[in-house]
C-alpha cells in the first residue's frame, strides 16, 4: 500500500510545487511589467520636459544673433550664441538617440514579412543624405523579404547607411554597396562602404553604447548600439 501511495504523494507534492512556482513567476512578471511601464513613462517625460527647453535655448540664441544689434554686431557675441545653438542641438540628438534605444529595448516586436528591397529604396528616396546627388549607393541584385519588424528594420538600415555616407574623408564622395544571400534559413545582408575604415583593435567596441571611434565626426555613439539591439530583438545577429 505504501508503495502504491508513494507515486501519488509525489505527484501531489509536484503539483503543489508547480502551482507555487507559477504564482511566483506571475508575481515577478507583474513587477517586471510595472518596471517597464515606469521606464516608458520616464522616457516620455524626458522627451517632453528636456527637449522642449533645449529647443527654446537654440531658438532664443538664434534670435539674439539675428535681432539684437549689440550681439549680431559683435563677433564674440555671435560666437557665444553659435556655441549655444550647437550645444543644444547635440544634446537634443543625444536625448533622441537614447530614447530610440529605450524603445528598441522595451517595445513589443510583432514580426511580419518585410521586403528589404522596398524598404531600403524607400530610405534612399526619403533621406537627403542618401540621395544620388550626395552619395553613390548601389544595391546588387534584389534584397530578400524577411520576417521582421518594419519599424525596427527602418531604424537599423537608416543608421547603417547614415554611417556609411558620413564617415568618409573630407571632400570624398561616399560610395556604398549593399548585397545579400540566404544561408540556412537566414538572410545575410552586407552594407559595405569606402569610408575611413575601422581599426581592427576597435572593432569589438563598435556596437557598444556611447562608443565614438573618431571625434572629428558628429554623432552620439548610440546609432550602432541601436542597430545591434533591434537586430537581436528580431532574432538576428550583427557584426563587422
Amino acid at each position: 500500500k505504501r508503495a502504491e501511495e508513494a507515486p501519488h504523494d509525489a505527484q501531489r507534492k509536484l503539483s503543489l510545487h508547480a502551482a507555487d512556482l507559477e504564482a511566483t513567476v506571475a508575481e515577478r512578471t507583474a513587477k517586471l511589467k510595472e518596471t517597464v511601464n515606469d521606464l516608458q513613462s520616464v522616457s516620455y517625460t524626458i522627451a517632453h520636459d528636456m527637449r522642449a527647453p533645449l529647443r527654446a535655448m537654440g531658438i532664443f540664441a538664434r534670435l539674439l544673433m539675428d535681432d539684437v544689434p549689440a550681439v549680431s554686431a559683435s563677433p564674440e557675441g555671435r560666437n557665444y550664441c553659435e556655441r549655444i545653438v550647437v550645444g543644444a542641438a547635440r544634446l537634443d540628438n543625444l536625448i533622441n538617440d537614447a530614447l530610440n534605444y529605450t524603445k528598441a529595448v522595451l517595445q513589443d516586436v510583432p514580426v511580419q514579412a518585410v521586403d528589404l528591397s522596398k524598404l531600403v529604396r524607400g530610405l534612399l528616396d526619403t533621406y537627403p543624405n542618401l540621395h544620388a546627388d550626395a552619395a553613390d549607393i548601389q544595391i546588387d541584385g534584389a534584397l530578400p523579404t524577411v520576417l521582421g519588424n518594419e519599424s525596427l528594420l527602418t531604424q537599423c538600415f537608416s543608421n547603417l547607411l547614415g554611417n556609411a555616407v558620413k564617415f568618409v574623408a573630407p571632400g570624398a564622395r561616399p560610395t556604398v554597396r549593399l548585397w545579400s544571400k540566404i544561408e540556412d534559413g537566414f538572410a545575410r545582408v552586407w552594407v559595405e562602404d569606402k569610408g575611413i575604415g575601422i581599426p581592427k583593435h576597435a572593432q569589438p567596441r563598435l556596437f557598444a553604447m556611447f562608443e565614438k571611434l573618431d571625434d572629428k565626426y558628429e554623432g552620439t555613439g548610440i546609432g550602432l548600439a541601436i542597430v545591434r539591439k533591434v537586430v537581436e530583438r528580431m532574432g538576428g545577429k550583427v557584426g563587422v
